[in-house]
């Protein structure tokens, strides 16, 4: 697998500390969705995390604005790409990722990539989940529907898979439909609460 070859590349270079900004530009072009993989991973349960799911929300947009614009590599903020990190937590970390890889070697590999390929959707896609992400609804499930079309997208444009990729897209379309399926219950409690207190 692509993706797990070039973790073991990264994770065989590391031979001290290194900060984040060090770390993401290693990743080339593969950082946008190992990142977003990685910030969606806590979402991935059916319980909301209030206040997280705002900021990790946010910036799950964010990595999505960037592929839009067409960088070729992740920008992390400087207060934050400035935070180092010790070879062996960067080994854990990388070694984490590598083996979830190879895990997923078994469900994922290079088809219908037309799908897969369009990165400034999934740009856009990550921006929507994102956003709908960082919304503070303490609903269960709300965070994992928003988080789980993010992460699907992340990893078929890691590996090019564009069933993967579908998935994703199928999720998207979920998010959306739930979210306007709230606006449309709380438009409709408003105007039930205004006909209790004036008529």
């Amino acid at each position: 697998m692509a993706v797990e070859r070039h973790l073991r590349a990264l994770e065989a270079s590391i031979d001290g500390p290194l900060t984040l900004a060090e770390l993401t530009h290693r990743m080339h072009h593969a950082g946008f969705g190992l990142i977003v993989l990685f910030l969606c991973v806590p979402f991935l349960q059916p319980l909301p995390l209030a206040g997280l799911s705002t900021v990790l929300g946010v910036f799950i947009a964010l990595q999505g604005l960037q592929l839009v614009r067409g960088r070729k590599e992740p920008h992390l903020p400087d207060w934050l790409g400035r935070r180092r990190l010790e070879a062996k937590t960067l080994h854990l970390l990388l070694g984490a990722a590598r083996r979830f890889f190879a895990l997923a070697d078994r469900f994922t590999r290079p088809r219908w990539r037309p799908l897969a390929a369009n990165e400034r959707a999934v740009g856009a896609a990550w921006v929507l989940c994102g956003l709908a992400l960082a919304l503070p609804f303490p609903i269960p499930m709300s965070n994992m529907i928003c988080a789980s079309p993010a992460a699907l997208l992340a990893l078929a444009l890691l590996e090019e898979d564009g069933l993967i990729a579908l998935l994703g897209w199928l999720g998207v379309l979920a998010m959306i439909a739930f979210h306007i399926g709230l606006l449309l219950l709380g438009a409709e409690g408003t105007r039930a609460l205004w006909r209790a207190a004036f008529t």
